[in-house]
């Protein structure tokens, strides 16, 4: 039995999505915890960062193959192309704007969590891994939703 292009097509934009959402929920929702208690919090916040720098540059190339798979789709409605658009937003936000002023304030800090709590710097990190923190989950939501959707159906 052959399996069409069209199948092995479905199959590579279904495995793209779902490898885009398991580097948004693990790296963000399932890992930070573990490494905060397990490691000081210098240390841990090193290491998610690390980890969030290499699983973002991920779901940004899975993005592009997944935009790849569906310029060869004869007709693909608009929810998907503007929910994966939100994703690569939010992400490449986060990884090149949020990120490296976190990194920055880190770099000329020190270690942030030895700072006192009125410190304008230990409060602009906070504020910034807020955002940062509220940027991964809207990206996250959009992915949940887009696997949801199969990344297949059209939508008007």
């Amino acid at each position: 039995m052959a399996v069409s292009k069209a199948c092995v097509r479905m199959a590579g934009i279904r495995l793209s999505l779902g490898m885009i959402l398991a580097l948004l929920i693990v790296p963000g929702f399932v890992i930070p915890p573990v490494l905060f208690s397990k490691l000081d919090t210098h240390t841990a916040g090193m290491v998610a960062g690390s980890i969030f720098h290499i699983s973002n540059l991920g779901i940004l190339l899975l993005s592009a193959s997944v935009a790849a798979f569906w310029m060869r789709l004869s007709s693909l409605g608009w929810l998907n192309w503007t929910l994966l658009g939100v994703i690569v937003v939010l992400v490449c936000a986060n990884e090149f704007a949020i990120a490296p002023v976190m990194q920055s304030l880190k770099d000329t800090a020190g270690d942030i969590s030895a700072l006192a709590k009125d410190d304008p710097q230990k409060i602009q990190f906070g504020i910034l891994h807020g955002i940062s923190e509220i940027v991964h989950l809207l990206a996250s939501i959009m992915a949940v939703v887009l696997v949801a959707f199969g990344g297949d159906r059209k939508k008007t």
